[in-house]
């Protein structure tokens, strides 16, 4: 069970955004609860990560992330090590063993400075020698060697720093995170020679804190903590309130001081048991299975205890939505909100034939669930609704929208003037269905209108606990890379082509004084109207290279491309604009021969995808967005992302200019080389040779406005 739950630990600060580190930054909240973990940050230091990094704390972190690890809790009175460092400096332990393993040295004076900056060379040097390479040995001279080896090992990956310029303990900690995949000197990965799992690049730290997670246990209204905790996970995501609920699951570690509560429930009758009704060790629930974690659980739920399908039960859910605990009767109560997916008709034969409808609905607290309804009533797809768990069953009721605006507080503590629970629950939606959790530091900043709050509640404290957004963050949508459009370039192209030939065989034979349908090899047609022709071609069927080279050599401006590809209505009247009587007929039947559909070639994910369907959207190369029904299965809508060139590469954001981006936690990076997109990552890009361009979402999504596609465009 502990090793379970204790294997979920880095996952889980991967997922959410952990304590205050930048909201798209998931690597570096992998990185800085790792360092936390190991002992090289501390809690506090972790809630203050633009802080400029010392030598004093690179050394800590080079022990943490070492064999020396334990070492340096029993170094003892370390004595005077340098003339500005004695047995009372806090670095003294780890500066000894940084020393002595040659990671570090002082100054001729006999000074160590451990309160002086670490530059970006500094630190890699440092990095290097830890993982046993011996910098003298390296090819070219200090700091560019440096900084390409340790470029080259990935030690860089996710760093916006320069040579000269100082780190943060944001950076350091991400620098020591890329340390543990690194290869070592002899070829090894750092992290196995440390004893670590390694597995898909992730480490795997659960037997750090093996020994010291006790729980889970379920609290009442009397439970007190036996220690004041300096770290608060809450279903997953960092909080400053370690109060204790009626009902909640909880697990702690008193020598890492940390707290995991979890709030999170199912509720509903039973509809399966697993492996047998008199003793279960799963139960599936408004049409999820979850584990049941003890014996006292599957007591309950045993058919020999008159428990099983039937059964109206809440599920306490812990760690890995393991079921904890279960209640019944009274103290089943629950109530859920979401927004419907799907609706199906079924028929049920159990008390003779009839039809059974049953809603799945996305609920705030990220649980899908699947609860039968009258089948009478109508719950279309994106419909409001609140779930009802009693004693007496289930109900399903359709809710009018209730709003709130205001800007989300930086720390994530408010809506506007409105406090935020710790445990809030925010559901992103689409009017199609689709939902998504979000965490409040993913809305940092945003301001939300009456229009993007679809619903919210409030606790018995006046604080907001659920808000259903209407797609604010983008995140929701499909992103991809288009590389063509195959019916409209090719047999567009060949229309407008025909059209050309035909108009001049008109012209030809109206010169020549010939009746109509006579064949002539007479092609001469006025060059006005071949150039008109030709710019109707481009415009509809550019290539990807011309619209990726044309935006890095201006040829192609950006606000003119958003207004071109914003709608579809736009797109053909600057076509009729352009064209004018000169096309005459053509112009109807090319657009007709538009509303017919397409397929479309992108890449999404980094593999090829090609999707056909019956509308043509207004989308020609670059960035997409793709919009699908709730199931999946159906493409609703296509949009068109705007293009951005890129100056300048940051942890998690990008500049044009003078002007910021953020970039998605699921960025993807492509290449665009000899006519191809190639799936690739941001560090093996060397930005000298390669022009970047971003596209970013800018259909109206408050907290959208993220590079989702980034394309490094070969120029060398």
């Amino acid at each position: 069970m502990k090793k379970r739950i204790l294997s979920l630990l880095l996952a889980v600060s991967i997922a959410c955004s952990m304590l205050v580190v930048p909201a798209n930054a998931a690597a570096s909240n992998a990185a800085v609860q790792t360092a936390v973990t190991l002992g090289g940050l501390t809690s506090e230091q972790a809630s203050a990560l633009s802080t400029a990094l010392t030598r004093g704390q690179l050394a800590k972190l080079l022990v943490a992330f070492s064999a020396y690890r334990e070492s340096a809790a029993t170094q003892g009175n370390t004595g005077t090590l340098f003339t500005d460092v004695d047995s009372g400096n806090e670095y003294a332990p780890y500066i000894r063993i940084a020393v002595q393993q040659g990671w570090l040295s002082g100054y001729t004076d006999g000074s160590f400075r451990p309160d002086n900056g670490v530059t970006l060379e500094e630190a890699c040097t440092a990095a290097l020698k830890l993982l046993g390479y011996d910098v003298t040995t390296l090819s070219g001279s200090f700091p560019a060697a440096q900084l390409n080896k340790a470029g080259s090992l990935g030690l860089r990956a996710g760093l916006s720093a320069v040579q000269g310029q100082g780190l943060t303990l944001e950076d350091a900690a991400v620098l020591f995170y890329n340390a543990l995949t690194a290869s070592t000197a002899e070829n090894q990965t750092y992290a196995a020679t440390l004893g670590f799992t390694v597995t898909d690049g992730r480490i795997d730290l659960s037997s750090v804190l093996l020994s010291s997670v006790e729980g889970p246990f379920v609290a009442d209204d009397t439970t007190q903590l036996p220690f004041v905790p300096a770290a608060v996970y809450r279903n997953d995501t960092v909080a400053t309130d370690a109060a204790l609920n009626a009902y909640d699951v909880y697990y702690y570690s008193a020598s890492a001081r940390t707290v995991w509560i979890y709030s999170r429930k199912a509720a509903g009758r039973i509809t399966a048991v697993s492996p047998s009704a008199s003793a279960p060790t799963s139960v599936t629930v408004a049409g999820t299975s979850y584990t049941l974690a003890f014996s006292a659980a599957a007591s309950v739920l045993s058919s020999l205890n008159g428990g099983g399908v039937g059964q109206v039960v809440t599920l306490l859910l812990g760690m890995n939505n393991e079921a904890v605990a279960v209640l019944t009767g009274e103290e089943a109560d629950s109530v859920f909100y979401g927004v419907v997916q799907t609706a199906s008709r079924s028929l049920t034969e159990e008390n003779g034939a009839d039809v059974l409808q049953s809603v799945q609905v996305a609920c705030t607290d990220g649980v899908t669930r699947t609860v039968n309804v009258d089948k009478s009533l109508n719950f279309p797809a994106g419909w409001l609704v609140k779930i009802t768990v009693n004693a007496d069953g289930e109900n399903v009721e359709t809710l009018n929208g209730q709003s709130v605006s205001g800007t989300i507080r930086a720390d994530g503590t408010a809506l506007g003037d409105a406090a935020l629970a710790s445990d809030v629950e925010i559901l992103d939606t689409t009017a199609e269905g689709l939902a998504g959790t979000v965490s409040p530091s993913r809305l940092s900043g945003v301001t939300l209108s009456e229009s993007d709050v679809r619903y919210y509640t409030t606790n018995s404290a006046g604080q907001i606990d659920r808000v259903i957004l209407d797609d604010v963050t983008g995140d929701l949508w499909e992103y991809a890379a288009l590389d063509s459009v195959r019916r409209l370039t090719d047999e567009a192209a060949k229309k407008i082509d025909k059209k050309i030939s035909d108009k001049a065989q008109d012209a030809a034979r109206e010169a020549a004084g010939l009746p109509a349908g006579t064949t002539t090899t007479t092609t001469k047609v006025d060059k006005t109207d071949e150039e008109t022709f030709q710019d109707v071609k481009n415009i509809l069927v550019p290539s990807t290279s011309d619209v990726l080279y044309g935006l890095i050599d201006g040829s192609v401006v950006s606000s003119t491309w958003n207004t071109l590809t914003g709608k579809t209505d736009q797109l053909f009247s600057y076509v009729l604009r352009r064209t004018g009587d000169s096309v005459g007929g053509t112009l109807g039947d090319f657009l007709n021969y538009l509303g017919e559909g397409a397929t479309y070639v992108c890449y999404s994910g980094g593999k090829q995808v090609a999707y056909s369907t019956a509308t043509k959207y207004p989308v020609i190369a670059g960035g997409i967005a793709i919009g699908r029904s709730a199931d999946g299965k159906a493409i609703n809508r296509m949009l068109q992302l705007s293009p951005v060139v890129i100056d300048k590469l940051g942890a998690a954001s990008v500049m044009s200019g003078d002007k910021r981006y953020e970039t998605a936690d699921d960025m993807q990076v492509y290449l665009w080389s000899n006519g191809q997109y190639f799936a690739t990552s941001l560090p093996k890009i060397n930005t000298e040779d390669y022009k970047l361009i971003g596209w970013y979402d800018n259909f109206g999504c408050s907290g959208g406005r993220k590079i989702r596609i980034l394309v490094a465009v070969k120029t060398n």
